[in-house]
């Protein structure tokens, strides 16, 4: 009865170490996700005060403010190409000669005919109208013969008119028509400056730009007196920058060159570039270097609105949660074993020099070889402006409070 007695007990025991055992598990698991006995091991980091500015970083590409790309009205072969790039030009100079393809050729041939054809037919018009006015006022043919001499004239007359406003409108697109039997169209600078690109080689056929199609670029000319610095700033940060604003701007090829700018332009609205929505800014250099080249990499950096000596966390520490802010703080209480014992277990008790005893919770605390569970605290804040790294909490927390790094409420797997 005894030895019965005795296995009860233990398959108690067994119970109810067992059910302590699933409890702090769960309770370990609800606090911090069950990372272990100690809680999750997630960063901290105290909060601090510290001067917070805003900064918007972006690259962008050095262009000069005036470029021009040239190109033929008609399709063609390429005869003659004087310049390469790097060399200087003058307003009109010579950049390309182009001889256009039979098509082409025949049509401007077939205009030069149409002016010749209403030039003849023109004359004749006028010689037999005169005639027949003579004839007329001697009364020796009827009113209907005179008027239809001078119907014919007049005809004549607008279809010359209208076949030279048509070789006009041509020759004013740069292509001659007058004595160039083989059409060869000259292409001249339409400005002074440098040629910095040109694409195509000698004996290349071009197309030319019409209607339907953008036409080839035979050479791009640019004044390199000017430049700036284009790039494209995504939407989250457009609100972060305004025109007159100073910029900082250094080139991949010389990172230790620095150069001021200014914002001149922010587009009205928005591109998409690789699925992402950017305004294109245009800044204006203060001064040039020889170390500007047209296409460089510039990493631009501007420099907004600063808020000197208030309480920052790192941006990685808050969180968004619908339409609130969330960090969370850091909590330590004891593991549930009591390292330091006391021979008087009563809190407040004094002894015989007039010492007040430790309660457990003091022992503990300074007992070095106490362990502690940490676990976190969600709690809603307010911020302010935030650079790249920190962001200001107007409400919500108080400095020295440790945040966490990560999201504590997810599975270890993915924080990391």
């Amino acid at each position: 009865m005894a030895r019965k007695k005795k296995r009860w007990l233990i398959l108690v025991a067994v119970v109810v170490i067992a059910a302590a055992a699933v409890a702090y598990a769960a309770r370990t698991k609800a606090n911090g996700n069950g990372d272990n006995e100690k809680g999750p091991e997630i960063p901290t980091l105290a909060a601090s005060i510290d001067d917070v500015q805003v900064v918007v970083r972006e690259v962008g590409t050095v262009e000069p403010e005036v470029k021009v790309e040239i190109k033929s009205n008609l399709s063609g072969r390429v005869v003659d190409l004087p310049v390469r790039a790097g060399d200087v030009v003058t307003k009109g100079q010579l950049i390309a000669r182009i001889e256009p393809d039979i098509n082409q050729a025949q049509n401007l041939l077939a205009v030069r005919n149409q002016v010749q054809a209403a030039s003849i037919d023109l004359e004749d018009a006028k010689q037999d109208y005169d005639a027949k006015r003579k004839l007329f006022e001697n009364g020796l043919i009827s009113v209907e013969v005179n008027r239809e001499a001078e119907t014919r004239y007049r005809q004549a007359q607008q279809a010359s008119d209208e076949a030279r406003d048509k070789i006009g409108l041509v020759e004013a697109s740069g292509i001659p028509v007058g004595d160039n039997p083989r059409q060869v169209v000259n292409i001249v600078s339409p400005m002074d400056g440098v040629i910095i690109e040109r694409p195509v080689e000698l004996g290349e056929t071009v197309t030319g730009s019409g209607s339907f199609n953008a036409g080839t670029v035979i050479s791009t000319v640019a004044d390199l007196s000017t430049m700036q610095i284009k790039a494209g700033i995504n939407e989250v940060d457009i609100g972060k920058i305004h025109l007159g604003q100073e910029t900082r701007i250094t080139l991949d090829a010389f990172p230790r060159v620095l150069f001021k700018g200014t914002i001149n332009r922010i587009a009205p609205a928005a591109r998409l570039d690789n699925q992402v929505k950017v305004f294109d800014v245009e800044i204006a250099l203060e001064e040039l270097g020889r170390e500007l080249r047209t296409g460089m990499t510039a990493n631009i950096e501007i420099r907004g609105e600063i808020r000197e000596q208030v309480l920052t966390v790192p941006i990685e520490s808050v969180f968004v949660r619908g339409e609130e802010e969330m960090v969370y703080i850091q909590r330590e209480t004891p593991l549930p074993k009591k390292i330091a014992e006391t021979e008087d277990d009563d809190e407040g008790v004094e002894d015989s020099e007039g010492e007040e005893q430790k309660s457990d919770e003091e022992k503990w605390r300074d007992d070095p070889r106490q362990e502690w569970r940490r676990w976190f605290e969600e709690r809603k804040v307010v911020t302010g402006i935030a650079s790249t790294t920190e962001v200001e909490i107007v409400e919500g927390l108080e400095e020295d409070e440790e945040v966490a790094l990560a999201d504590p409420s997810k599975p270890q797997e993915e924080r990391s």
